[in-house]
């Protein structure tokens, strides 16, 4: 007896051992939303684009530098000129109009202000900031993909498990009815062939588990999938499999929607920007020199001295052998794709919602059904047992019961995954906020 205590024990631990994790929804959602790389491909797109409207709006900030500088020339011969003086102040003198001064300093400040640019930075900062806007909302779309696909995973999951028990119950109501049909053989009160047809019977009703068992992996295998874990791991859910019913909310823009917007306003300001190329580009320019020497003193002198110019510059290209011309072109072209796409997304946005009504109506009356069926099922059980138990009916009836009683049970839990699967579905497909509670 201590022998079979000490078994008993020891099977039990090694089952808590493979049992695996089991995991509530809202934890697998944050492990998914932590290892979702797809998330953070979105995130750092939309940081770019954010960082590069900031460097458009960046352009219309002076710009001030600072320079320094060394030359060391070699020998020439010293320039002059020779002027007539009189005798009497000391005859002609030569004046050097450019001594030797082999060692040359200089150091500069320079600031520069953009005036005109014919709208380029304008157009190219908003056309940034529509790329941040577009960027967040493939963030927003791929969070929702992501909830949408392990919500998913996690309810076919519970629906699997909830199938294998049924599968498990129906086996041991099948084998208790098959022991008992064999007693009543050798009693001699049934036939070899109700023996042979219980056991047949029973045999169907393991295939159906085995096929449960598979159901069940395969549903494991697929939430690992969603989550970005490995296939081995050993995964169970642990929330009770409850209708989600329909999620209340108003219809708002979906973020695809809202992404082709944005990617159509940026277009369009790219379109507006490449234009800007056939106006002209005005930069005011101020500038300190302090060098040694400084060409501005005649004659050079050997010694630091300072200037400064102030001044407006106008840069205007009028032909680039046609290269404005294609780029403008080309822009047009992507603002019209931009735009068509954005058509495109709108009609797959209505016509995706009116799927998803049909899908949730559908999946709930499915649930309905199958809820009503399941008392239906097992009534019908328990009046084979009374039969079967009072003689007026065969041990097999009660057999057939118990597959039938193992299948509504999971159809009830497959059509409530179903049906929690199409309200999330509806829910993003009106483009609110996935919600699993």
């Amino acid at each position: 007896m201590k022998r079979i205590e000490l078994r008993s024990v020891l099977a039990l631990a090694g089952l808590a051992a493979a049992a695996g994790r089991n995991l509530t929804l809202d934890e697998a959602m944050r492990i998914s939303a932590a290892r979702d790389p797809q998330s953070r491909i979105d995130s750092i797109s939309a940081e770019s684009a954010t960082l590069q409207a900031s460097s458009q709006k960046a352009s219309w900030l002076p710009s001030v530098g600072l320079q320094a500088s060394y030359n060391r020339l070699s020998y020439i011969e010293e320039p002059g000129v020779t002027l007539p003086f009189p005798a009497a102040i000391g005859g002609p003198k030569t004046v050097n109009l450019s001594p030797q001064i082999p060692n040359q300093w200089g150091f500069a400040a320079r600031a520069d202000q953009l005036l005109w640019d014919g709208g380029r930075s304008l157009h190219l900062a908003r056309s940034a900031a529509q790329d941040a806007e577009a960027g967040r909302s493939a963030r927003t779309r791929s969070r929702r993909d992501l909830v949408l696909r392990v919500a998913s995973a996690y309810w076919n999951l519970s629906a699997a498990q909830e199938a294998l028990e049924s599968a498990s119950r129906a086996l041991d109501r099948a084998d208790s009815q098959s022991v008992f049909t064999s007693t009543s053989f050798r009693e001699g009160t049934a036939l070899e062939q109700d023996t042979l047809q219980a056991r047949l019977r029973t045999r169907q009703i393991e295939v159906a588990l085995e096929q449960a068992k598979a159901s069940r992996e395969y549903a494991r295998q697929s939430l690992c999938a969603a989550m970005g874990l490995e296939m081995d791991q050993d995964l169970s859910a642990d929330d009770p499999l409850r209708p989600l019913g329909r999620i209340a909310g108003a219809a708002v823009e979906r973020p695809e929607v809202v992404q082709a917007r944005a990617q159509t306003a940026s277009a369009l300001e790219q379109s507006t920007a490449s234009r800007s190329t056939f106006q002209p580009q005005l930069v005011a320019s101020a500038e300190y020199d302090y060098v040694d020497p400084n060409q501005r003193v005649v004659p050079n002198r050997d010694q630091f001295d300072g200037s400064w110019r102030v001044g407006i510059s106008a840069n205007w290209n009028l032909y680039r052998g046609g290269a404005d011309d294609l780029a403008v072109r080309r822009a047009d072209l992507f603002a019209r794709q931009a735009r068509l796409r954005e058509v495109a997304s709108v009609d797959a946005a209505k016509q995706d919602l009116a799927h998803r009504e049909t899908d949730y109506a559908l999946a709930k009356r499915r649930r309905e059904i199958s809820e009503a069926s399941l008392p239906l099922a097992r009534r019908d059980l328990d009046l084979a047992r009374i039969r079967a138990q009072a003689g007026t009916a065969l041990r097999l009836e009660a057999i057939d019961r118990a597959s039938a009683l193992a299948q509504a049970e999971s159809d009830v839990a497959q059509a409530i995954a179903t049906e929690n699967v199409a309200a999330l579905q509806l829910s993003i497909a009106r483009g609110g906020d996935p919600s699993w509670k």
